[in-house]
């Protein structure tokens, strides 16, 4: 009788370990797939407000392009030809300028 009290003992012990483990492996690989979610979370948090940033910065290229287009346009309507090419001249040294800028950062 001692002998079958000791067994069911040990049993009922390996059954508390076993379950212990199971639940400690659980909350592991929860654990683990909760800062895999984190990090996906911050990256696309990362990702807008690179695109918002891009959205803005698209928003300004855009006003700035309908602006020249009207200087131009005065330009060319009062035949100040030479004007406008200097315009133009100016707005592509800006533009060549900024593309070497933004190469050097990309470097």
């Amino acid at each position: 009788m001692l002998i079958f009290a000791i067994f069911l003992t040990l049993s009922q012990l390996l059954i508390v370990y076993l379950i212990f483990r199971k639940e400690l492996h659980d909350n592991i690989q929860k654990e683990e797939a909760n800062d895999l979610l984190l990090l996906r979370l911050n990256s696309l948090k990362h990702e807008a407000e690179l695109i918002q940033q891009d959205i803005k910065t698209t928003r300004i290229l855009r006003h700035d392009l309908r602006h020249h287009y009207r200087m131009l346009y005065a330009l060319l309507k009062d035949n100040n030809t030479k004007a406008a090419l200097e315009h133009i001249t100016k707005q592509e040294e800006t533009i060549a300028g900024m593309r070497a800028e933004s190469m050097k950062k990309g470097q």
